[in-house]
């Protein structure tokens, strides 16, 4: 079995994980000003503060927790207070790449809206995981590519900045 043929998982990318110890922090400088009675948070309710406390939490778990595994069969993305979304290859009838921002779309329904949508800004080594849902999608399936990325992703090119560790 090649390495391209084991299940591969992708964690968010360093940006995202910054940006949710960024909101972890914030929720502790928060809750320091709040208990301290030190900061200009003292005119907040306390709704407003469990409000942004609970967005702050949710932001950072999905920083730290979201992941896209690709297997033979499927493509999952797993979120934390979300429910998992899981396609089967064998279910997906259109890939989208947008021209606005380096994405897949994928849509198990031809006009349909999009049944998952995976960001390169989110998820590490988007290069690898675009080549491989490529690489396993059914031959029906109908591949929009306005922005000409396909080829690029097919010939196992990365996109600048992308970490290069393994497939793992």
């Amino acid at each position: 079995m090649s390495a391209d043929d084991m299940p591969a998982t992708y964690r968010t990318s360093r940006l995202q994980r910054g940006l949710s110890v960024l909101s972890v922090g914030a929720l502790l400088l928060l809750a320091v000003l709040e208990a301290t009675d030190e900061g200009p948070l003292l005119e907040l309710s306390l709704v407003n503060v469990m409000l942004t406390g609970a967005t702050l939490l949710a932001a950072a778990g999905y920083g730290l927790r979201a992941t896209v595994r690709v297997s033979e069969t499927a493509v999952r993305k797993t979120r934390p207070l979300w429910t998992d979304n899981v396609l089967r290859f064998e279910d997906i009838q259109r890939l989208h790449l947008p021209v606005t921002t380096e994405a897949l779309w994928l849509y198990t329904e031809p006009n349909g809206s999009p049944d998952l949508s995976i960001e390169a800004q989110s998820f590490e080594r988007f290069g690898s995981l675009a080549r491989r849902v490529l690489r396993r999608l059914p031959q029906h399936t109908e591949i929009q590519d306005p922005a000409g990325r396909v080829e690029h992703y097919r010939r196992g090119g990365d996109a600048a900045g992308e970490n290069q560790t393994d497939d793992g």
